[in-house]
């Protein structure tokens, strides 16, 4: 995602604590040494950013001033990514900012920082507090059409924070870049659902699934929302934002499956009648086809980080 107008528009997936809010204060830090490099590249956002997000209209984007608690939250959230990923970041990542006067819908913009390779990452500052299972349903009711008296979606998840799943979305679209998943057709991880970057193989690329304003399609009727899930569990995509592009597609998958890993995630979409009972209930980190790809995942994960000769210098 190389421009804020795509970023707003498509980078919505995630959001807030499932858990106790008092977890990332109450959590003994673990103190390592990439965790607390990656910490010295909190920074605030260089004003080409700042003026990407203000070309976007967003007129009221500044730097959002970090408390200590915040801080901690965001060393916690470091210290939970994997160590392929933490080991690149500190190889490429020149800058990691938080922005207030974002709007809500987006969550983070991860682009080339124009520095020998390597990347910055800038937050919705809201993201370290916002629910997660509020943004998700959220998220997944604004691709339905509805009306007073019609079902509704609800999304509920249990896990780690928002701002640790945030983290582990952005984090993977720069080993992504490194190490050249989705541009190589053949990987494991893409081989059998993508055709190019943004081309669905079949049938997926036939599925109601393809056809979500997360593909530039129109709302859909709530009425079809059955079969559109119906669909997604029997594809290999653990969320409708999958099918985005190959590189949402992994991102999605691998920060889905860590935290399932590392704090036993739980992920729920429900359709609910006007009467408030359930018609349908969904558990994508259980879809089969997902199940499958765990395997590939977690041998990427214990795959060597590739390292440049000289190491990125903060500022």
């Amino acid at each position: 995602m190389n421009t804020v107008s795509v970023w707003v528009s498509r980078c919505v997936f995630f959001c807030s604590a499932f858990v106790n809010p008092a977890f990332a204060q109450d959590t003994p830090l673990p103190s390592d040494t990439a965790t607390d490099e990656l910490m010295r590249r909190v920074l605030p956002a260089t004003p080409e950013v700042i003026k990407e997000f203000k070309d976007a209209g967003m007129s009221g984007v500044r730097a959002h001033q970090l408390t200590d608690d915040e801080r901690s939250k965001i060393a916690h959230a470091l210290s939970s990514l994997p160590s392929l990923h933490r080991t690149i970041l500190a190889d490429r990542l020149e800058r990691l900012s938080f922005l207030d006067g974002i709007a809500g819908e987006g969550t983070a913009l991860t682009a080339p920082s124009g520095k020998d390779d390597t990347y910055s990452i800038t937050f919705r500052a809201s993201v370290i507090n916002e629910s997660l299972t509020e943004f998700l349903t959220t998220k997944e009711q604004r691709l339905f059409t509805s009306f007073d008296g019609s079902p509704r979606i609800a999304v509920s998840a249990d896990g780690l924070d928002a701002l640790t799943f945030a983290f582990l979305h952005e984090s993977t679209h720069i080993v992504d870049n490194v190490i050249g998943i989705k541009t190589n057709p053949q990987n494991p991880l893409i081989v059998n659902q993508w055709k190019s970057l943004k081309t669905l193989k079949m049938p997926y690329a036939n599925s109601i699934i393809s056809n979500t304003t997360f593909r530039g399609a129109g709302k859909i009727p709530i009425e079809q929302a059955p079969s559109v899930y119906d669909a997604l569990a029997s594809s290999p995509f653990v969320t409708l934002y999958s099918t985005a592009a190959a590189s949402e597609d992994i991102a999605e998958l691998v920060a889905w499956y860590q935290e399932r890993k590392i704090a036993k995630a739980t992920l729920v979409i429900e359709i609910i009648g006007a009467d408030a009972k359930v018609l349908r209930r969904y558990e994508p980190l259980k879809f089969p086809l997902v199940v499958a790809r765990y395997a590939q995942v977690k041998k990427l994960l214990l795959s060597p980080s590739p390292r440049r000769i000289s190491p990125v210098a903060s500022d």
